[in-house]
């Protein structure tokens, strides 16, 4: 399974700043709150304000240095700082946006509406300079904020995939696409396929067969369904005659791509004492060209094939030993037959139960339900 990019999600930067109508003023209005300021401080932040549309750098730099030199106060600073803000977003210098992002989250002036933003975007620098653990804590407390975010959920999954915890990641991008569903927005393929690939990478049974099945329910493409099933395959390693299944429904929605899995559901067939459909199996993966018809280990894999019909073995197929596996072929063998309602209250009914059997039962209704859209 590929390694997929996570896509970070981060709330719009921060634009249009507001710059006091009366910079030289000793009072000044700003989200509603009077700041007091010293002639001075005004003085010098009302050059700053004056450098900010022309975006001259030199006169910018020494602004600001003036500035930085004259003001003491509180209110001064957080003035300071959404200028500093502003003409860094400008220059794209995360190294004049951070210590003024810090001062801004600090401030009591800073509103709540602006505080998320400043949250968010802070904890995006770090993440990108792989400060991991300043990252959580800007996005915990954004979360704790919005908690019904799902890009919130999303950009804080990145940071536990960071910290190797995949587990927190997973159940981050759960709620995410819960929110999201929620609120009848749209959930990406990346998340529900990033949901997968964590869970893919970590080797979690049970969070890689649910996000493998929702990957196929809510974008239920070639690639998709190639990619769950090999990913569910890898992870439940299923033997025997579940394996067989495991492949057949890999076969069916069109998810079989390599030589080596027609092969093997060939061998698989003729040991279980049905050659007659492991001809088939190779006829169709030659017919699609994915096997070529003189491979050697095809050649061998149909002479085993005609020895065992040769000697009657080819249709002798053992009977199934579980009674799941009963359930599941019977339910296959309704939608082969055409009656989709009956095949999908069997695989239904089937899907409610634990295991195996129970996991291919639902992969096989969401493809069934998806014909019949």
């Amino acid at each position: 399974m590929m390694r997929l990019a996570s896509a970070l999600v981060f709330a719009p930067l921060i634009g249009g700043i507001a710059r006091p109508a009366q910079a030289q003023s000793q009072s000044i209005e700003i989200n509603g709150k009077r700041l007091s300021l010293s002639s001075e401080e005004a003085k010098a932040l009302g050059a700053v304000s004056n450098t900010i549309p022309g975006r001259n750098r030199p006169l910018q730099d020494n602004a600001l240095a003036r500035a930085r030199s004259i003001v003491k106060s509180p209110d001064a600073r957080h003035v300071l700082a959404l200028y500093e803000l502003e003409i860094g977003t400008q220059r794209g210098d995360n190294a004049m946006r951070i210590p003024a992002l810090d001062v801004l989250i600090a401030s009591d002036l800073t509103s709540a509406q602006s505080l998320a933003s400043y949250l968010s975007v802070r904890g995006g620098i770090a993440f990108d300079a792989h400060d991991f653990a300043t990252a959580n804590t800007l996005w915990t407390r954004l979360l704790a904020m919005k908690p019904d975010d799902p890009d919130a959920l999303a950009n804080l999954a990145q940071v536990r995939i960071a910290q190797n915890d995949p587990a927190g990641a997973i159940d981050l991008i759960e709620r995410a696409i819960a929110k999201l569903t929620a609120a009848h927005r749209p959930v990406s393929e990346a998340l529900y396929r990033q949901r997968l690939s964590i869970a893919n990478q970590a080797k979690l049974a049970r969070p890689a067969f649910a996000a493998a099945l929702d990957l196929v329910r809510a974008y239920p493409n070639p690639r998709n369904w190639r990619d769950a099933l090999v990913v569910y395959r890898q992870i439940a390693q299923p033997q025997g005659g579940l394996e067989i299944d495991l492949l057949q429904l890999m076969r069916a929605v069109g998810a079989l791509t390599q030589p080596a899995e027609y092969q093997r559901l060939a061998q698989l067939l003729t040991h279980a004492g049905r050659a007659a459909e492991a001809r088939k199996v190779l006829d169709e993966g030659e017919a699609r060209d994915v096997i070529p018809a003189l491979d050697l280990l095809t050649r061998q894999i149909r002479a085993e094939i005609d020895r065992e019909i040769a000697t009657g073995r080819g249709q002798s197929a053992r009977p199934d030993a579980d009674p799941a596996a009963t359930s599941l072929h019977r339910a296959m063998a309704l939608a082969a037959a055409g009656n989709r309602d009956e095949a999908q209250s069997a695989f239904r009914a089937l899907a409610a139960q634990p295991g195996g059997y129970g996991e291919l039962a639902g992969f096989w209704l969401a493809w069934l339900e998806q014909l019949g859209r």
